[in-house]
């Protein structure tokens, strides 16, 4: 793997390790905070087999290209929703389950953050992709 993929991909899990460490009350509920650790580095795993299918896309200048990335996106959104909800109150303990607008809330903003991610990820393959033709 080229070091500047590994910068990327080590990047986005540090750039979320931060931004959850940020969000979280201080000191973060441990239990919940350490939970995601593992999560943020499946996710940035994910990156990483992810990345080289968009630098393709974006050399062969595939149809669809920025639907499929949406779609991956869409997809690691509802993912990430879901596995923090099936282990939930993981940190406070007197703390009830969320009711369903939570939830619908929930899905929703991570479903706008995934696509996100997976855009900008598309964006710096297909710009890395291009910097190398």
């Amino acid at each position: 793997m080229k070091t500047r993929n590994a910068a990327i991909i080590a990047s986005f899990v540090a750039t979320w390790l931060a931004i959850l460490y940020a969000g979280a009350d201080h000191p973060p509920p441990v239990g919940f905070f350490l939970g995601l650790v593992p999560l943020v580095c499946i996710c940035g795993l994910v990156v990483f087999l992810r990345f080289p299918a968009y630098a393709s896309w974006s050399i062969a200048r595939r149809p669809g290209r920025f639907a499929l990335a949406m779609r991956d996106g869409l997809l690691a959104g509802w993912v990430v929703g879901t596995m923090t909800l099936i282990f939930p109150n993981m940190g406070e303990p007197s703390t009830p389950p969320p009711g369903f607008a939570s939830v619908l809330t929930w899905f929703a903003v991570l479903t706008a953050v995934g696509v996100f991610n997976a855009l900008v990820l598309y964006g710096l393959a297909s710009t890395m992709a291009k910097g190398k033709h």
